[in-house]
Parts: C-alpha cells; sequence; structure tokens
C-alpha cells in the first residue's frame, strides 16, 4: 500500500540579526547550502553597523527587512508576519549566532510530524560549539517518546528556545503572533508553551543547531546584568498570566514569584532597583496575545 505523498509545505528561515557580523555570515551561509534548502531566506536586522549592513545589501538571494531594535519578540513577530503574507506554511527562526548544521532543515523535513495543519513546531536539538547538548527543548513526559523514538527520532516536547524552532502557520493563526511587548526573556517560552498545550510538538533529535554564544544569561549570577534581570522578573508575571492554569494556580504562581523575587531583593542577592520590574510586572504589565487579521 503505497504511502499517500502530502502537498509541498514552503519553509521560510528568519534571521533576528544585531551586531555579530560574523557569526551572522556563518549562519546565512549554512542555510543557503542545506541540503534541503529553505524557501526563502528572510534577515532582520534591528541592528546599527554600517559594516553589517554593507554586506546585507550586496546579498541577492536573501530577503532583508530593517528596523528599530524591537527585541527578539518583536523582530521574530515582523519576520512571521512577513512569512505568513508570502504564503510559507513554515517559519524556521535563528539567532545570528545560531548555525544550523548543514542537514539540519532536511531532517526536520522528513520528519513523519512535517504536517502544518497537525504539528504546532518542530525544534532542533541545540549543542554548543563542543557539541554539548544545552538550550534544547524542554522533553514531555517520558512515557509518551521511550518507545518510539528509536523509530521516529523525535521526542515530544512542552516548550522551546527560538534557536531552530520551526513553526507552523497554522499554528500562529490559531494559536496567536508572540507577545512583542516582553522584548526579551521569557518570550519564547510563553510562545511556544501557548502553542504545545493545545498542539502536538516534537524535537527532532537528528537536527542539529549550533550555538556560539558568548554569554549566557544566568538571573541568579553574583553580577546581575539589570537590564536582563529586569524583563525577567516583569515577564515571568505575563507569562503566568497568559498561560491555560487555572485562576487559582495562575494566582498562587504569581505571588510566588514576587515572594522568591522580594526575598532576592530583602537578601540583596538582587540589586534593590529590581523593585521596579517587581512592581510592574505584578501591577501595570498586562499585554495580550494578538492574532493575524483576516
Amino acid at each position: 500500500m503505497n504511502e499517500q505523498i502530502k502537498p509541498y509545505q514552503s519553509v521560510a528561515a528568519i534571521v533576528l540579526a544585531f551586531s555579530r557580523e560574523e557569526d551572522l555570515k556563518n549562519v546565512i551561509h549554512n542555510l543557503k547550502n542545506q541540503t534541503r534548502k529553505p524557501d526563502e531566506i528572510i534577515v532582520i536586522f534591528q541592528g546599527t553597523s554600517p559594516s553589517i549592513i554593507s554586506w546585507l545589501e550586496q546579498q541577492t538571494d536573501i530577503t532583508v527587512h530593517m528596523q528599530d531594535n524591537v527585541g527578539s519578540a518583536g523582530g521574530f513577530t515582523t519576520g512571521i508576519k512577513m512569512a505568513i503574507a508570502k504564503g510559507h506554511q513554515w517559519f524556521w527562526l535563528f539567532d545570528d549566532d545560531a548555525v544550523p548544521e548543514i542537514n539540519a532543515l532536511e531532517e526536520m523535513t522528513h520528519c513523519k510530524y512535517f504536517d502544518s495543519d497537525q504539528t504546532g513546531f518542530l525544534s532542533t536539538v541545540v549543542v554548543k560549539p563542543d557539541m554539548q547538548v544545552y538550550m534544547s527543548p524542554a522533553a514531555d513526559d517520558a512515557n509518551k517518546w521511550y518507545g518510539s523514538v528509536l523509530e521516529d527520532k523525535c521526542v515530544p516536547v512542552t516548550s522551546s528556545t527560538w534557536i531552530g524552532c520551526m513553526v507552523s502557520a497554522r499554528a500562529i493563526i490559531d494559536f496567536g503572533l508572540p507577545v512583542e511587548e516582553f522584548f526579551l526573556y521569557d518570550e519564547d517560552v510563553e510562545f511556544t508553551t501557548r502553542v504545545a498545550s493545545a498542539r502536538n510538538c516534537y524535537c527532532v533529535i537528528s537536527s542539529v543547531t549550533v550555538h556560539y554564544q558568548k554569554g549566557f544569561f544566568d538571573p541568579f549570577a553574583s553580577k546581575v546584568d539589570m537590564l536582563k534581570h529586569g524583563y525577567y522578573v516583569r515577564n515571568h508575571f505575563a507569562t503566568i498570566r497568559l498561560s491555560n492554569k487555572s485562576f487559582i494556580k495562575k494566582t498562587a504562581r504569581i505571588w510566588l514569584w514576587f515572594l522568591e523575587n522580594a526575598w532576592e531583593i530583602s537578601t540583596r542577592k538582587v540589586p534593590l532597583r529590581t523593585i521596579v520590574p517587581l512592581f510592574n510586572g505584578l501591577f501595570f504589565f498586562r499585554p495580550k496575545i494578538k492574532f493575524m487579521k483576516n
């Protein structure tokens, strides 16, 4: 019995770029040379570097959109809207320091779950340059995949980072866009958890992205990056409110989050000025999920 052939599904690779010129060139090189090429490469440039702008303007086989820095959520939202307007069924997301291996897209498109109507998103395994796995999607209950992972090379997941995450257009239409107001931090978790709570999502373990991150944000580090820490504290209140948990669970988690951060402030583990994003998140920061207009 012949397996039914699925209609062709178009993939747009969306790269969010800011300041890493050499890394960006490596990302674009590997996207152009994929064994299954993306149907379009869209670069959302949110920086000001003249040399990067000059290089991008010389490229003839990628789509470039330049805008002010509106953070990860805002940048990817711009790229997703552009890709939907052009009729792509999937959006493969990358930072400018995340380089997919040459066969990464082929492995994902050959996956049995490469179906834009049934699957919310597919993700790659994310590794450091030494191939140590990290920042990879959060796996669901092992009982759901333990007996099948060797056959389908996929692990059901409950959330993902942006890096190497390929979201279906159907999921965007059904469940909404990333929350642009987050700017950065928690915006990928909120969005992918929202999608995975309503539709099956998977990490394709034979598809790999190498992340050449120069530094990793640790909210509990002895020297706090206040810009990132502020977004981390504020945004998590919204992540809890936008989740599909019951009102009682949301309320409990909100106050637990408040007390955890209040304790860190009182014990001087984080700067006193953390009070501002803490109270902003508790009382004022109330972003809404936005949907594509018909």
